[in-house]
């Protein structure tokens, strides 16, 4: 099963042209974390860091590719590792961009 399945929400965003809201961004992550563990994504906390989770630089890049492709955004490497929780990564992510951007 894919992201898109289990939380049905990225390409909705991507396709309107808004941007995803903090919440879809965040169960998008945790989805993520769940397939890759093989458990369900009740059982991950959001506020957990993700190298406790079992992430590292290969599943990071993996990461920031699939939000990339998911939700239309740029992702860097640098973005998961100073906000190494799915919610403040997903925070992050969903910021209000500055004027002019």
């Amino acid at each position: 099963m894919n992201q898109t399945q289990q939380t049905g929400a990225g390409p909705t965003a991507v396709r309107t042209g808004r941007r995803p809201s903090t919440a879809e961004v965040e169960a998008w992550i945790v989805g993520f974390l769940a397939e890759i563990l093989d458990v369900p994504p009740v059982d991950i906390d959001p506020a957990t860091p993700l190298d406790a989770l079992g992430v590292d630089s290969a599943t990071t890049l993996v990461l920031c590719a699939g939000l990339g492709e998911e939700f239309g955004l740029p992702v860097r490497p640098r973005d998961v590792f100073d906000h190494f929780t799915a919610d403040a990564l997903a925070r992050h992510l969903t910021a209000p961009l500055p004027a002019g951007a």
